[in-house]
């Protein structure tokens, strides 16, 4: 038998099997859809991971890999990645009978890039700097994270399955940057993907969690438990208990948020030593919930109907909960004052913006292939002309007249691409009377359809050099998968561009996964199609962005969409030690600043980041802006949110009549605020208003 190269890492792909498709496999799943079945997928790496232990090796050595008529029992390949040796695609093959025992767990993992994995073992393995992606696999489920430091700016997410993303079913679960981040991160699943941001140094522990066993936590700490089943599903077998406990060292104050979806009646059950039996239990199902409770004992219990081994494959329960420990209530966050593009109750703006002040460049992709079909086309094409109003109403101006304007082209893609408007596309023009499904053509070639728009938004910036800082957009409207390089679509987004991805997949029809890869973070959607507004919300909503040339930070706030990424604003750290009154006049007022103010911990750590990021780490205090006068302290942004966080173990705010100025000290552990005299040299932070719906002005 030929040798396959064996290489080091993992990484993980989708396989399509009767119309379904999976990448992260359990061992039920190989014994009963991937054996001998009629499988063929061209991966160019698949892995094989056993549980501690693993005794069953002899019936692994009649299961193959099998490529370009190569073959790789699973013995040999247990606890490694082979690659192909050609271009020929995998199959799984055994020889009968199959004596394969899952008594003891394996994950079998098909991957179309190098992998890079980690098995997660019973005792805790620490990472000093964590990876800037890891791929965690406890074959036999429960994966639990333990921060120890974390600093710098950027996020930490979690992710269910592995791989390039949607299109390898690997599926985002949370975010959080380092000031929320919870001290314990606990999931129930088998295969997750961990990322850490560029410019955020984190390290944490990892260890393998078993099922019951309690974790000791304190106050004011936060916790995550999370799960999902859109990758792989062994949560359902029924062989693991899917619980957690946490016994806080003392009677606190728990405040619990969990955002969720269950299909088949399964739900969650939270139990506190509070209550006074297990039959208390609160039922947690499919939506938001949030509780507080007065406990030092805190059990969350997955209970989910199990499926017979036979019938294990993915599902559509997820779940997010987060604890946090101290405090009277659960907090309230006040809204982020800029981007504001809620819809009232009727589906049309509210009074926080106008779409007729929307100042976009879009260029619009309409598919014409046999993948979109006739009757999409048909409302695709009416939802084209909606976006621009009708005689007495106006949504998108496309006056270019006006001080807010929208110039949009259209592209209508089939085996070519056919501009019908280029960049000059108003309330008079037609869709419907254009375009046709061009028969014979299955779908279209999405990365030229790309190509094509990105022409045109090149070509109109030409004509109106003085739209440089309009945002571009590239709009979608398709059913087609696109299965190509994403190296120029990412390097389009990477620089300031936006792809919308409208998916008008047909409601039997399974949805097209890489199609959301393809779209910017917040930008898909199967389900706007029959409501225009929706895609104009989208367009107020890339409208928000900090300028690239002018180095400002977009800060999200306490907005969790992540297609809005400045509504809490743009920032730019002043490096320099100056008085507090020349980096309000001589800095930050140049562009129509104010020295940045603080309303939570995660805006206080925020700043610290770029403080600490612009000073190379050489500064160890910063301005706020928040002074003292005879009526006490104000805010420079003229709020009145009684937020502080002064280290008043330490006598501040100091009581010295010339310490008026607020400064952060980034030497105490959470940043905590003193006062001195505002004629002191520190660095400071200056925030801007974002670009936005009716402000050019940034």
């Amino acid at each position: 038998m030929l040798t396959i190269r064996m290489v080091n890492s993992f990484f993980f792909f989708f396989l399509l099997i009767g119309g379904a498709q999976a990448f992260v496999f359990s061992c039920n799943e190989i014994k009963y859809k991937l054996i001998n079945a009629n499988l063929e997928e061209p991966t160019q790496y698949v892995c094989l991971i056993s549980q501690d232990g693993y005794t069953n090796v002899d019936a692994l050595k009649n299961i193959y890999a099998q490529s370009d008529k190569v073959s790789t029992s699973f013995a040999d390949m247990l606890g490694q990645c082979v690659e192909r040796p050609g271009n020929a695609p995998w199959r799984v093959v055994a020889d009968l009978p199959l004596t394969l025992d899952c008594t003891q767990e394996l994950s079998l993992i098909f991957t179309s890039s190098p992998p890079n994995p980690a098995h997660v073992p019973e005792t805790p393995f620490a990472y000093d700097h964590f990876p800037r992606e890891l791929i965690l696999v406890r074959p036999q489920t429960g994966i639990r994270i333990n921060k120890k430091q974390c600093s710098g700016i950027g996020n930490f997410s979690v992710h269910t399955g592995a791989g390039t993303g949607v299109a390898e079913y690997r599926f985002p679960m949370a975010s959080w940057g380092c000031a929320d981040m919870p001290d314990w991160i606990v999931s129930f699943e088998n295969v997750i993907t961990v990322m850490t941001d560029e410019g955020m140094d984190l390290s944490a522990e990892i260890a393998s969690f078993r099922a019951n066993s309690e974790i000791a936590v304190s106050q004011y700490q936060r916790m995550a438990v999370m799960s999902s089943g859109r990758s792989d599903d062994l949560q359902l077998s029924g062989k693991y208990t899917n619980s957690v406990v946490f016994n806080s060292d003392a009677t606190t104050t728990m405040n619990l948020k969990c955002n969720s979806y269950f299909e088949n009646g399964d739900y969650l059950s939270l139990y506190t030593n509070s209550m006074k039996s297990k039959s208390d239990s609160l039922r947690i199902t499919s939506g938001e919930f949030s509780w507080s409770d007065t406990s030092s004992l805190f059990e969350l219990d997955y209970q989910t109907i199990p499926v017979a081994p036979q019938d294990l494959w993915d599902s559509q329960d997820n779940f997010v909960c987060e604890f946090t420990l101290g405090g009277s209530t659960i907090p309230v966050n006040n809204p982020d004052p800029y981007c504001q593009c809620g819809l009232d109750k009727f589906g049309m703006p509210d009074d926080t913006w106008d779409p007729t002040q929307i100042w976009l460049d879009i260029a619009i992709i309409l598919d014409t292939s046999e993948a979109m079909g006739a009757v999409a086309l048909a409302d695709a094409s009416t939802l084209i002309e909606s976006f621009f109003g009708t005689e007495g109403y106006d949504v998108l101006n496309t006056n270019t007249n006006a001080k807010f304007y929208t110039r949009v082209g259209l592209i209508a893609m089939s085996d070519k691409a056919e501009v019908l408007y280029n960049m000059n596309m108003t309330k008079a023009d037609s869709v419907t009377d254009h375009v046709r499904i061009n028969d014979g053509l299955k779908q279209i070639d999405v990365l030229a359809a790309f190509f094509a728009a990105q022409q045109m938004l090149e070509d109109g910036l030409r004509d109106k050099p003085e739209r440089v800082n309009s945002r571009q957009v590239i709009y979608y409207m398709t059913d087609s998968a696109p299965k190509f390089d994403q190296t120029s679509p990412n390097s389009f987004k990477n620089s300031y561009g936006i792809i919308i991805v409208n998916n008008f997949v047909d409601g039997d029809v399974i949805e097209r996964p890489s199609l959301e890869d393809l779209a910017s973070p917040g930008y898909y959607s199967t389900d706007i199609q029959e409501d225009y507004m929706k895609s104009i919300q989208l367009f107020c909503k890339a409208n928000c962005f900090c300028r690239p040339d002018n180095d400002r930070e977009a800060y999200a706030g306490q907005n969790k969409d992540p297609a809005v990424k400045a509504s809490g604003g743009c920032f730019r750290a002043v490096p320099a030690g100056v008085q507090y009154s020349n980096l309000k006049t001589k800095n930050c007022d140049l562009g129509e600043g104010l020295i940045a103010s603080v309303h939570d911990p995660e805006k206080n750590a925020f700043l610290s980041q770029l403080v600490q990021k612009a000073t190379k780490g050489k500064s160890s205090y910063f301005w706020i802006g928040y002074t003292k006068n005879d009526a006490g302290w104000t805010w420079e942004d003229k709020s009145t949110n009684p937020y502080t966080h002064w280290d008043t173990e330490n006598g501040e705010p100091n009581p010295n009549s010339v310490a008026k100025c607020a400064y952060v000290d980034m030497t105490t552990e959470n940043q905590l605020w003193g006062a001195a005299n505002c004629n002191t040299g520190f660095p400071g932070v200056c925030e801007y208003k974002p670009c936005s719906a009716g402000n050019d002005n940034c």
